[in-house]
């Protein structure tokens, strides 16, 4: 029974156990023509601006939006009233900043451009 148990403990903690290295991969995303305004992640300090501008991504890959500060793409220049498809190069940090994004985002091509 205690053999039972340890096993059980072990393999609980080694499916929990998160990837030492980031993970890479490629994706399309679609990028409104509107910019939106998001509050900060907490815990923000008191002074940290209250509506931050942002643009609302669609992730083609993942099949979900979500928003992106405007400078947040690598070698993208948002400009409002423009919607893009790009492709770009997605990294998941394995060890993210603690005040920062899990991934970071690395402009491949502009797909389209209105």
């Amino acid at each position: 029974m205690r053999l039972l148990f340890y096993f059980l403990l072990l393999a609980i903690i080694f499916s929990c156990k998160r990837s030492n290295s980031d993970i890479t991969y490629e994706t399309i995303l679609e990028i409104s023509s509107k910019i939106e305004y998001v509050g900060p992640n907490p815990p923000a300090s008191p002074d940290y601006p209250k509506n931050i501008p942002a643009m609302r991504v669609y992730d083609r890959k993942l099949k979900e939006s979500y928003t992106l500060t405007l400078k947040q793409i690598s070698g993208f220049e948002y400009s409002e009233g423009t919607s893009y498809v790009l492709k770009v190069q997605v990294t998941e940090l394995a060890s993210p900043p603690i005040d920062g994004s899990s991934n970071t985002y690395k402009l491949i091509s502009i797909i389209s451009k209105k």
